[in-house]
């Protein structure tokens, strides 16, 4: 009988273990998961730009970027990750052109509309009373993209993993023109 109780009493203690260990796990990582559904992910999660280009198909856009006075940026430096944008847009709307940043002083990505995008960086410029947006000069129409989204995240995309394709306007990412001066910066 005493055997029946001793593996009675391991038993239970083996279960409190478990969830002291299970509680602890929960309650440990809740406020990780909790900031990021909130708040959206952190910039120093995502991948490097080289990542975003080859997932997405557009690998001009890459290389203009390493090639221009911007090649230090990530892509998420000017647009809004897709999981940010949530519980603000339909599935359909979630994409690469929604324009924000992320907020290191509260924490969570915030969303901006036209100049703004640009002058948290370029804060010598007088551009919020121009009524064209910076890209219109700085960042001309040059032909189209297919933007490529994944059904299930595996690389690279193909055949029955490819959910949609979408064609956009290719704005050239080597932000080359010189409005002052009028000039082409290759």
């Amino acid at each position: 009988m005493s055997i029946a109780i001793d593996n009675n009493k391991k038993k239970e203690m083996k279960m409190k273990k478990f969830f002291i260990v299970l509680t602890v796990l929960f309650f440990g990582t809740s406020p990780a998961f909790a900031d990021n559904l909130l708040n959206g992910p952190k910039p120093e999660t995502f991948p490097p730009v080289k990542a975003c280009a080859k997932c997405h198909n557009v690998p001009k856009i890459y290389d203009e970027l390493a090639q221009s006075s911007h090649s230090d940026l990530t892509c998420l430096d000017c647009h809004i990750p897709g999981t940010a944008q949530k519980s603000k847009y339909k599935a359909a709307d979630r994409s690469f052109y929604h324009l924000g940043y992320y907020d290191d002083e509260q924490g969570k990505w915030h969303e901006t509309m036209g100049n703004k995008v640009c002058l948290r960086c370029h804060t010598d410029r007088e551009s919020e009373k121009i009524e064209k947006k910076c890209w219109d000069c700085h960042m001309p129409v040059r032909g189209r993209d297919n933007f490529v989204l994944v059904k299930d995240k595996k690389l690279p995309p193909k055949g029955d993993n490819i959910r949609v394709i979408k064609m956009f306007p290719h704005r050239s990412h080597f932000c080359w023109f010189h409005i002052e001066t009028n000039t082409t910066k290759k």
